[in-house]
């Protein structure tokens, strides 16, 4: 796991950048469903959420080993 390095809303309710296996529980996985100026990653040219970048995404945090 990847301790986070930022405060504040970017991180939602997670405490970890990355969980293997919990996409759920990652503050990636989080930052890239949302088109907040203050939480979406990418932060700039951001005026939708890309569906399939996050189902990607997803998938590979699920099959990281614990």
């Amino acid at each position: 796991m990847h301790r986070i390095c930022a405060a504040g809303r970017g991180a939602g309710k997670n405490s970890y950048d990355i969980v293997p296996g919990k996409p759920h529980k990652s503050i990636l996985s989080f930052r890239m469903q949302t088109n907040d100026p203050g939480i979406a990653m990418p932060e700039l040219g951001r005026e939708q959420v890309h569906k399939e970048g996050v189902k990607l995404i997803k998938e590979w945090i699920k099959e990281m080993k614990e």
